[in-house]
């Protein structure tokens, strides 16, 4: 119930905030045919545990770009308007311990200290302390959103900003190729540590893919056809172009 809640939340927040900011109205984007609500759910998760509630949901900065094209601006310009965002892997973060009728929410802090990113090559990083003003500048937007679309419960989901890239100068979530992240949240779920992963790139912002042998479509992120056990590779790819 929660996420269901959340994700159609987050989705019209996001469509609120878009449409403060959209300006230019030149271009009708193709984005209108966009899967919105599979992109949510390929980026959202949730504990699954007894007794507890939340979201954990990896904002890529597509995220933004596509929200803001639905509202009339043009691809370019979306692109330009977030393009100081790209510095960043921005994850939102609520949890809470369920009691009798109310939902106990974590505090920002106890989130932000319990709260880790991982990449793919085992390196660990902590939340970003000093934002830019434009990722401050979000936060304040979303916080207002959030909390008047959501209460209590919304103004306790956190926005937690991690570094964009590894010491390579490499992305360390690149929606759109091919590998892995993961969010760590230590200790907060039943005294336990919890583990959401991401593996690359998203079905929603991929070409196509299918089986060579059922043509039935697959996610872009399988390497195996779950149904045939043949591999996939690059010829499993269509021709269509990154949706946007």
């Amino acid at each position: 119930m929660f996420r269901h809640r959340a994700l159609s939340v987050c989705f019209a927040a996001a469509l609120v905030c878009s449409s403060l900011i959209a300006q230019d109205k030149t271009k009708t984007s193709a984005s209108g045919d966009f899967d919105m609500s599979g992109f949510l759910h390929e980026t959202q998760q949730s504990p699954n545990e007894a007794g507890y509630a939340g979201v954990v949901w990896w904002i890529p900065t597509e995220f933004w770009e596509i929200s803001l094209e639905r509202n009339g601006m043009s691809q370019e310009k979306a692109a330009q308007t977030y393009a100081p965002l790209r510095k960043y892997t921005v994850v939102a973060v609520a949890m809470g311990k369920v009691g009798i009728g109310n939902i106990n929410w974590i505090s920002e802090a106890e989130i932000r200290d319990s709260t880790t990113l991982h990449d793919s090559s085992g390196n660990i990083y902590q939340p970003v302390q000093k934002l830019s003003g434009d990722a401050e500048g979000l936060v304040s937007v979303l916080k207002t959103v959030f909390g008047n679309m959501l209460g209590t419960m919304g103004q306790n989901i956190q926005l937690l900003f991690f570094p964009g890239t590894d010491k390579m100068a490499r992305p360390i979530a690149d929606p759109l190729a091919e590998g892995s992240f993961s969010v760590i949240v230590t200790k907060l779920i039943d005294g336990k540590d919890k583990t959401f992963e991401w593996k690359l790139p998203l079905t929603t912002l991929s070409p196509p893919k299918y089986c060579p042998v059922g043509k039935e479509r697959v996610q872009a992120n399988w390497k195996y056809c779950p149904w045939h056990g043949v591999k996939l590779d690059e010829s499993s790819n269509s021709t269509a172009s990154t949706p946007k």
